[in-house]
């Protein structure tokens, strides 16, 4: 199937089914209305806004459009390709993101840019490719497409972080699918900072290969409304998946995670850590799903999410699930929602470290957890930082 037939395709079912409403059971916390309401533009600018490269690749985006003057891609290693996904369509692109999601169905109808990247079997990429998404035009949208493809027994480092202006809205709804081929390792980050009055909504689709080890690993901090889709599938046996994500909510932000594991082969593992910190009058909503299909015998899945609320008027709906066909499996699943332990903050306040300073210490190291997973140090600096200032403008 070409380009042309899956834009026609997903135009005619995002035409039948529209945005989700709260009455179906996927979004019933998140209403999306705010979006569907809105009349969005092709309205373009340069952008304004600064970032910082975090490895000797860098392809980026501003206001929706490629920036080959911006970016930088000298001295690519044999056997790798990153570029535009307009000049690279892939006959596998939609295979994993179909248009069972009506934001995927947007995407897929109306995307003119995002990232192609292919790393050739056997080659090792040891330095990250960093994908920028500046946006700062009000009242524009952007449809981005991503597709990554890590051979056989190759290895790559992906970090797509989006940049908003601050008083600018927006819709930011980008699709990323990644196909991990046998013995292949490929570590994805996600960085989201959009503007406080942005929409940010993202489904990201990988299948991993037999002994593929794929990770996400998501820092949220922006938009005012913004929901992760993360589906993953174990199709090859020693396949393992590690999905991790740190939420910062404060004022009326509303964030949702939905996730979704299929281990539909044996001796597979997937490991999930989510953690929120909520703040004033916050919204957060965690959804995530394992299915262990009946014939995945062996399987070894992890699925926890915490959250910390740092005000009374601050809420999270959580809902872990396991979906378990098999009988030789070690599952488990949990959740908490709870605030900070008054006796550790007495504690240091006894020992003479200041009240603020030892909420502070206390947040960050909630935070930290999922920090510690990622490996990649430019990230984690990054991150780190973002976390840091972050937990300052709420120190309390």
């Amino acid at each position: 199937m070409d380009l042309q037939q899956l834009r026609e395709i997903a135009a005619a079912d995002f035409k039948a089914k529209g945005f989700p409403t709260t009455k179906e059971e996927l979004w019933r916390f998140t209403d999306v209305s705010r979006v569907a309401n809105t009349e969005f533009s092709n309205d373009w600018k340069a952008s304004d806004l600064e970032f910082q490269p975090l490895g000797d690749h860098c392809l980026v985006f501003e206001n929706g459009k490629l920036s080959l003057e911006k970016s930088k891609l000298d001295g690519l290693p044999a056997g790798i390709r990153i570029g535009s996904i307009m000049d690279h369509i892939d006959p596998r692109l939609g295979m994993l993101a179909g248009t069972q999601s009506a934001f995927v169905a947007a995407n897929t109808a109306n995307f003119s840019a995002g990232a192609f990247i292919e790393i050739a079997d056997g080659v090792q990429l040891d330095s990250p490719i960093h994908l920028v998404y500046l946006a700062d035009v009000d009242g524009a949208a952007f449809h981005l497409r991503n597709f990554v493809s890590c051979g056989k027994g190759a290895s790559v480092v992906v970090v797509e972080e989006y940049i908003g202006g601050a008083d600018k809205s927006y819709w930011t709804n980008s699709v990323t699918e990644v196909f991990c081929a046998d013995h292949s390792t490929a570590d994805h980050y996600k960085i989201q900072r959009e503007g406080a009055s942005a929409f940010h909504f993202q489904t990201l689709e990988a299948t991993l290969g037999a002994n593929a080890i794929f990770s996400n690993h998501a820092i949220t901090l922006g938009a005012a409304l913004s929901r992760n889709d993360i589906r993953g599938k174990l199709t090859g046996e020693g396949g393992e998946a590690i999905c991790n994500g740190l939420y910062l909510l404060k004022d009326k932000q509303h964030f949702d995670t939905h996730m979704f594991m299929d281990h539909a082969v044996p001796n597979c593992n997937s490991h999930e850590l989510y953690k929120g910190i909520l703040d004033e009058k916050a919204r957060a909503v965690f959804c995530g799903r394992i299915l262990v299909q009946q014939d995945a015998q062996q399987t070894d899945a992890v699925q926890n999410n915490k959250n910390l609320l740092l005000s009374r008027g601050a809420k999270v709906n959580t809902l872990p699930q396991l979906e378990i066909y098999a009988d030789d499996v070690k599952c488990t699943h949990g959740a908490t929602i709870g605030e900070l332990d008054e006796e550790a903050l007495y504690y240091l306040q006894t020992r003479g470290i200041d009240p603020v300073y030892g909420h502070a210490m206390l947040t960050y190291a909630f935070a930290n957890e999922v920090l510690d997973g990622v490996k990649c140090g430019a990230v984690k600096d990054h991150a780190g930082q973002l976390v840091q200032e972050w937990l300052e403008r709420v120190a309390r």
